[in-house]
């Protein structure tokens, strides 16, 4: 795919930093990624760490292009009434996914995300930067893990802190996730 083209499919205008990667190959296609994940992350609100939980769903959208949203299951966002509602643009450059996220559910918060897909492409591990005010940014860690689509209509996820203890602790030799590692009990 021309560089033009791509830009115009993942919504970037073209110019000198989307033609930079434009020689990178993508080490495997992006339909390697389609599915559920599990994902996870940290941020600040008021001075101290909250957690956001949720299950992206990735659909490729060509060889390099990918598109996901993070919900359902409803998303859990700790000290929020609403959570965030994501969705996600990606391309592949490498074993790396590049792209940029926005908020739904909220017209302020926005950023980009930088995640390395470890070998066997079941754990995504990196870091987003978004909007920490109209002056500054700010940055965590974000950490995907592949899921098993079996049950996740039915599932209210657990607590996002749990979950991003469960996350952050799988490695790219473990199976996916299941509904029953990620849901509440009853």
């Amino acid at each position: 795919t021309a560089p033009a083209v791509v830009d115009a499919a993942v919504g970037c205008t073209p110019g000198p930093g989307a033609l930079l990667l434009a020689s990178v190959p993508n080490g495997f296609p992006a339909d390697a990624l389609a599915g559920p994940w599990v994902t996870a992350y940290q941020f600040a609100h008021a001075g101290q760490p909250h957690y956001h939980a949720d299950v992206a769903h990735v659909t490729a959208q060509g060889e390099r292009e990918v598109r996901a949203v993070n919900h359902p299951p409803e998303p859990r966002t700790q000290g929020r009434s609403s959570p965030f509602l994501n969705e996600i643009e990606g391309r592949l450059f490498g074993r790396h996914l590049i792209g940029t996220w926005r908020n739904v559910s909220d017209t302020r918060y926005y950023g980009a995300l930088q995640l390395a897909v470890l070998p066997g492409e079941t754990v995504m591990d990196g870091y987003y930067t978004g909007l920490a005010s109209d002056i500054s940014v700010s940055a965590e860690h974000w950490r995907w893990v592949r899921t098993d689509p079996a049950g996740l209509d039915a599932v209210r996820l657990r607590e996002p802190a749990a979950l991003y203890e469960l996350v952050m602790t799988r490695t790219q030799d473990d199976p996916p996730l299941t509904a029953a590692d990620i849901g509440e009990d009853d």
